[in-house]
């Protein structure tokens, strides 16, 4: 049992900072508050995907989603309606890329405004909105929109492209049907082969295998670039698909994909593939190494050696 003495030398010790006190800095790296902003935008971009893939299995609509995601194209698709629509072909020419041309152009666009009723339309559902980018910075844009009226659907698709310089339709289409796409292209497992079932659940364990690997980088400490190990936790490598009426199968070897799990719609029919959760498994096998690197050492405490003297007094105070 130490004396009294003995304790407050080293309270003091460890309050002066001396050798024999306490020598773990316990103060957070400052790299964690700079990574926590990074590290909640991650956080939102994964949840509105997660969000959007369970919506899809369960049948729910997302058109509100994708427009809160993608606003601008959602914006700019639906002005090129409203002017076909309102038949102001010298103003959607304008918006068409400058090489395209133009007399060919005005007789494709006579047909395809013969297609659309002047009348407003009941209501508008947005049903796809994807962007692709190349490293020369020509980004590709296709908006995906369904417009109802009284006696028909009209499914609009409209492409724009930036590699003029601004952004520019590349390609467009109108499409009348009888009944909405929802309808005609059911997210459905209804009477659907083995092929289905197991891409479904393939996709179920990547998406699954995905976001136990990202929220456990969330909870592991990593000192340096946490945010981009929590990004690497959802990319998927290559792609293998499956369109959902057809069964017909696709795949992308080389190919990297924001979230290795997912679904949507093109004019044809839903689709949805799946990839190998590269940056999960990585993550997952380097976390140990990571948990050490980041975890600083525990506190070392050296207590000084007991004099004789020491030990006489504390004998004499017991």
């Amino acid at each position: 049992m130490c004396s009294d003495d003995t304790a407050k030398r080293q309270a003091k010790e460890i309050r002066s900072g001396k050798p024999g006190a306490n020598l773990y800095n316990s103060a957070k790296p400052k790299s964690q508050s700079v990574n926590l902003g990074l590290e909640l935008y991650v956080t939102r971009l994964v949840t509105y995907a997660v969000v959007l893939l369970v919506l899809g299995l369960t049948g729910c609509k997302v058109g509100w989603l994708i427009d809160r995601v993608a606003p601008d194209a959602i914006r700019d698709g639906k002005s090129y309606f409203e002017e076909l629509r309102q038949r102001k072909v010298d103003q959607i020419v304008q918006s068409f890329d400058p090489g395209a041309d133009k007399n060919s152009l005005r007789s494709d666009l006579g047909k395809v405004i013969a297609l659309i009723p002047q009348q407003e339309p009941l209501g508008v559902e947005t049903l796809g909105a994807t962007a692709e980018c190349k490293g020369s910075g020509v980004c590709t844009k296709l908006v995906t929109l369904e417009y109802r009226y009284p006696d028909r659907w009209i499914l609009f698709q409209v492409t724009v492209s930036n590699r003029t310089g601004r952004y520019a339709i590349t390609d467009l289409s109108i499409k009348p049907e009888s009944m909405p796409l929802e309808s005609i292209n059911q997210f459905t497992l209804r009477e659907k082969s083995w092929l289905h079932y197991a891409i479904l659940l393939m996709a179920l364990f990547s998406a699954g295998l995905a976001f136990y690997a990202f929220v456990l980088c969330i909870r592991t400490p990593i000192q340096k670039r946490k945010w981009l190990w929590i990004i690497l936790t959802i990319i998927g490598f290559g792609k293998l698909g499956i369109e959902w009426s057809s069964g017909e199968l696709w795949y992308k070897v080389l190919h990297i994909s924001i979230l290795p799990a997912g679904w949507g719609f093109d004019p044809d029919s839903p689709f949805m593939y799946v990839s190998i959760p590269a940056g999960a498994i990585l993550f997952l096998l380097l976390r140990n190494h990571l948990r050490r690197m980041g975890t600083p050492a525990l506190p070392i405490t050296a207590t000084p050696p007991t004099t004789s003297a020491d030990q006489t007094e504390s004998d004499s105070g017991q």
